[in-house]
């Protein structure tokens, strides 16, 4: 299918994939953030889980998730954040999972 620009909702969005191809289920939306880009499917929504939990953007804002207050590693394979809303240590990355995902999930809430 060919891809064709969107307009994204404001111009800070960094959230609303700008460019989109194909239509009902085979729907997919380009991420710009990654390098290089790539597509993924709107319907089942792989891109507002890449968007949110790869990135940090979040689908509500359109803006990157507000980072932790402090960082502090807990144990020997634990990292965790303070979190500016809850006030409370989060886990960011553990043994298993080196990447934010943790964090991102949290902020989401």
């Amino acid at each position: 299918a060919m891809p064709r620009r969107q307009k994204v909702r404001f111009g800070e969005d960094l959230y609303t994939p700008t460019w989109v191809r194909g239509s009902g289920q085979q729907k997919e939306g380009f991420c710009d953030t990654c390098s290089p880009g790539k597509w993924l499917q709107l319907k089942n929504s792989a891109f507002w889980y890449h968007k949110q939990f790869f990135h940090g953007i979040s689908s509500v804002s359109g803006r990157p998730f507000i980072r932790p207050v402090q960082v502090r590693h807990y144990d020997a394979d634990i990292i965790e954040g303070l979190c500016h809303q809850c006030q409370q240590w989060v886990p960011i990355a553990n043994a298993k999972r080196r990447n934010s995902v943790l964090w991102f999930r949290h902020a989401h809430k």
